[in-house]
């Protein structure tokens, strides 16, 4: 496994590997973040506290090696979300691939995995997102760059061009929806996948 690079803020992506998952005959898998004892670190979170919400969450380090976000959604105030973050020192060319994927369990909740591209040197203002359900069992999840839908403040938009995996410039895990209550989703990676084609 290879170290891609670190921000100087402490928000990048962690790892980055050419080892294919061979327990998925379908795809071809590179693990771009690897959750590991200090891996939280380089998240930060983003509750509707922004816009005078109440929810609450936090990343963690589980005692069998797993990520952990987990928290509280309230809906006073106007809020109703909670989420993370990582955000790359530089865009990531991921153009090679079809699109990501999420190790994951969870809580019989829906969640959403965001992007964030470069355009012009500058992050996007705007989010990719792609839903999954996380029940108790660990499941590998992955998302196409055409599942991706670009959304801004809980609004979809349109006239947008596709998303473009050659400039990926931030990752996040959101739960939304008017879900309130307690939450926690497990992951134990991210990656993306290039579908493996017969000869």
């Amino acid at each position: 496994m290879i170290k891609l690079f670190l921000s100087a803020l402490a928000l990048a992506f962690m790892f980055y590997s050419d080892q294919p998952d061979t327990s998925s005959p379908s795809a071809n898998e590179t693990i771009l973040i690897a959750f590991g004892d200090e891996s939280p670190s380089y998240w930060s979170v983003v509750n509707d506290g922004v816009m005078g919400g109440l929810s609450s969450s936090a990343i963690r380090m589980s005692d069998e090696g797993h990520a952990v976000f987990e928290g509280h959604v309230s809906l006073e105030n106007n809020g109703g979300f909670a989420s993370v973050r990582t955000r790359a020192s530089a865009a990531v060319d991921l153009s090679g691939f079809d699109g990501f994927t999420l190790r994951a369990s969870g809580d019989d909740k829906l969640y959403s995995i965001r992007i964030k591209t470069v355009h012009n040197g500058r992050l996007s203002a705007y989010s990719w997102e792609a839903t999954f359900h996380a029940d108790s069992q660990w499941a590998t999840h992955q998302f196409r760059a055409e599942d991706f839908k670009p959304v801004f403040r809980g609004r979809d938009l349109s006239d947008i061009p596709p998303l473009n995996l050659s400039a990926v410039g931030e990752i996040g895990i959101m739960i939304k929806d008017g879900q309130e209550g307690a939450f926690r989703l497990n992951m134990e990676h991210i990656g993306v996948f290039r579908t493996l084609v017969e000869s």
